[in-house]
């Protein structure tokens, strides 16, 4: 997805997923989004050996859930041994579709350059302020 229009997540959102799929309260729901979101910040994919062991057995958790997806890049090192470089992805998709068939909002289009003002395309506007 391009930077300047990506779906994201919210913690209400997410919040609403998890409870629906675990059965779960929706404060204990509310406590497993923040901290997924925490990791995730605006992004939709980290690196997986940011994560502790703890964290890693949440994350499986979610994979199992269909919230979470992976994927691995692999780069040959000078030895000509081949490293593989794990992923986590949000499976935006499927929380969108989740959170269609729950009736709720879906997850916002964010596109940056569409939402700021026109007076920040000006340049005459800057020549002022200055």
């Amino acid at each position: 997805m391009s930077v300047n229009n990506r779906t994201m997540v919210n913690l209400e959102s997410l919040t609403s997923v998890i409870e629906n799929r675990v059965g779960i309260s929706e404060s204990s729901a509310k406590d497993l989004a923040l901290r997924l979101l925490n990791y995730f910040g605006f992004g939709e994919s980290i690196i997986d050996n940011s994560l502790d062991q703890e964290d890693r057995r949440l994350f499986y958790f979610f994979q199992d859930l269909k919230l979470l997806k992976t994927h691995w890049e692999e780069a040959i090192l000078v030895s000509g041994r081949i490293w593989r470089i794990f992923y986590w992805d949000l499976n935006v998709d499927d929380i969108a579709r989740e959170l269609r068939r729950l009736g709720g909002e879906e997850p916002e289009e964010l596109d940056l350059y569409d939402s700021l003002p026109d007076e920040a395309w000006s340049r005459e506007r800057s020549a002022e302020i200055a």
